[in-house]
């Protein structure tokens, strides 16, 4: 999927207390791509996710996915857009505790409707060692297997673009390095649009393309 910001930009608040979290900003990410987003914690980068991926609305600006202006869907619209177009994975997991993995993985098929692809999940899980796992809550699982788990979800729906906010934020070293390159090889082997937001120079150095942020000013490859 190809990304377009426009005059991007994204203010709170009014007047003196305005806090302008994203300042305007135009740039394209070609399709099949892969960006890291990084900055000091507080510079906008995970407000300028949120815009990409249609989860907040700009105070001005477009964001066109394949062409298409998502800000000019209504609510619905822009959620049925996202379900089938786009995966999300965050720092903190989201994942329902009362649900098995291999449940909360089939959550966004179900919400889309009709059938799950079951080779399609099998595949991915077993890409991201899961099988083992399937059947267990997250309670029962480590922080690394937990977010293994919410990547398979993002990518459940075959998403062509996969966002990431701070995924490997809750993790040891070890387990960082293997989401990293999980994620990497994952988007290479279904020809996705990747990007990840991260405060961490090392693993932003491992993308072939980085947006910085500060200030809420977007800089970099744009």
């Amino acid at each position: 999927m190809r990304i377009e910001a426009k005059e991007l930009c994204k203010t709170y608040g009014e007047g003196e207390t305005a806090v302008r979290a994203v300042k305007p900003c135009t740039f394209t990410l070609e399709s099949g791509e892969q960006w890291a987003v990084t900055g000091p914690s507080g510079s906008g980068k995970s407000t300028l996710l949120h815009l990409l991926g249609g989860l907040d609305r700009p105070t001005r600006g477009q964001v066109l996915c394949d062409g298409r202006d998502i800000f000019a869907e209504n609510d619905s619209r822009l959620a049925e857009f996202r379900l089938c177009h786009m995966g999300f994975v965050f720092q903190s997991y989201h994942l329902l505790p009362e649900l098995t993995a291999y449940e909360n993985i089939l959550l966004p098929c179900l919400l889309k409707g009709g059938k799950p692809d079951k080779h399609h999940l099998d595949h991915v899980c077993d890409r991201l060692d899961l099988g083992d796992r399937l059947h267990h809550l997250p309670s029962q699982l480590s922080g690394g297997q937990q977010q293994r788990v919410a990547i398979a979800r993002a990518l459940a729906n075959r998403p062509q673009l996969l966002l990431c906010d701070e995924p490997t934020g809750n993790l040891d070293s070890q387990n960082s390095e293997n989401v990293v390159a999980l994620l990497k090889d994952m988007a290479e082997e279904l020809s996705l649009t990747l990007v990840v937001v991260t405060h961490d120079r090392d693993i932003a150095a491992r993308y072939a393309h980085v947006l910085t942020i500060r200030d809420g000013q977007v800089g970099g490859d744009v």
